[in-house]
């Protein structure tokens, strides 16, 4: 009986062994963000660390804290770890609300202000089919990317102009995405939690509602050898995880919107005319944009006039890397697109070093919705 009892303890702890052995090699061969994903979820799902968002809402806000992240690492853009949260938003409420503007902060341990150096980006989605189905509104499904916006490095704050507004359906659901960034520590072992921030009215006031549109600036690769290094050819980039950031131009052929940043100066263009997709003209009230260190100059263009739109002149920190500032846009005036101009991205990098460095550039617009306006006046006419 003693030895079986011996036996049975060998074998379960040599399993374990091999268990963790196996585990270990398996973890080994991820890549750094595939690792960042295993050890977060792990630390979360024993608790070793905070586990659980906080949310707390006050008449005009709904304020947000992500679990613990634990930065023990250096994470490059897309590589660090991230929390998601699925947010109820208007629950049982009768009416439509409004967000306003939206915040990120990361915070980290010990500390009680927001370090731009660990906020890599926080995608605020809402749910496309749920939205406009209790908007009543369901030719809008499937018609875009369902984001309402990005704030990352250098970004960390957008406000609507007063009067407009991104309508909120009754029982409306969103996805806050959180990821952290280290660009500069190398020996980091301290936790981060994201603060995030919705402003947000009550629909007792009709806003004038605002509709996002993402644009993003995409190059061409090599089909056959797309990792191959690209040095030679400007024409070409050497795209990062084609899994994720990447899809078919306007003509079909595949881009890429996550590419390795080459040394030195980088001039890049990108015609949108078709990501934009204007059916009629119409007024840009915001703009915030998605760029990672590096990029200097970033402008949405007008090539029917030949003219900027808007230009976002960055500053990159000089001591070490990161995006410092990112200018965004807010007017209630405006600014004027025509349906029959045609647009394009450019974009204008500075890679001084050797070493590894990526880039993206999307610009969020936030344009006047006269057909949704529309359509919440017939819905109020209704209730009445």
């Amino acid at each position: 009986m003693i030895l079986k009892k011996l036996f049975r303890r060998k074998v379960i702890g040599a399993l374990l062994i091999t268990g963790c052995v196996v585990f270990g090699i398996w973890y080994y061969q991820l890549s750094n963000r595939h690792k960042a994903i295993v050890k977060t979820k792990l630390l979360h799902t024993f608790r070793i660390i905070d586990h659980d968002w906080e949310i707390d809402e006050t008449e005009n806000q709904l304020i947000l804290e992500s679990p613990d992240l634990l930065v023990d690492n250096i994470y490059h853009s897309m590589d660090g770890p991230q929390a998601v949260l699925n947010l109820n938003i208007n629950q049982g409420g009768t009416k439509v609300q409004w967000i306003t503007g939206f915040k990120a902060e990361a915070i980290r341990d010990g500390t009680q202000t927001h370090d731009n150096d660990f906020l890599c980006h926080t995608n605020i989605d809402y749910y496309d089919a749920v939205h406009y189905k209790n908007l009543n509104f369901p030719k809008r499904i499937n018609t875009q990317y369902p984001r309402l916006g990005t704030l990352s490095n250098g970004i960390n704050e957008l406000n609507f102009p007063p009067g407009f507004g991104f309508p909120v359906a009754v029982d409306d659901v969103f996805i806050i995405a959180s990821r952290t960034l280290n660009l500069n520590i190398k020996n980091a072992f301290f936790k981060v939690k994201h603060h995030i921030t919705l402003k947000t009215e009550n629909g007792d006031v009709p806003l004038k509602p605002l509709q996002p549109r993402g644009l993003v600036l995409m190059l061409p690769y090599d089909l056959d050898n797309p990792y191959r290094s690209k040095k030679n050819d400007p024409n070409l980039c050497s795209p990062i995880d084609l899994k994720n950031h990447s899809g078919p131009g306007e003509d079909g052929v595949p881009l890429s919107a996550h590419w390795r940043l080459p040394e030195g100066k980088t001039h890049y263009e990108f015609d949108v005319t078709y990501q934009l997709y204007l059916q009629e003209d119409t007024t840009i009230h915001a703009m915030a944009a998605h760029l990672h260190p590096g990029a200097e100059t970033f402008i949405l263009f007008d090539s029917t006039t030949n003219e900027a739109v808007f230009t976002f002149n960055c500053e990159n920190y000089s001591d070490k890397l990161g995006l410092k500032y990112v200018p965004n846009y807010s007017s209630a005036e405006g600014i004027l697109l025509k349906a029959d101009h045609k647009y394009k991205l450019i974009l204008e990098t500075n890679n001084p070093s050797t070493g590894f460095r990526d880039m993206m550039a999307v610009l969020f617009l936030y344009l006047y919705d006269k057909e949704m306006e529309e359509h919440l006046k017939k819905l109020r006419m209704e209730d009445l």
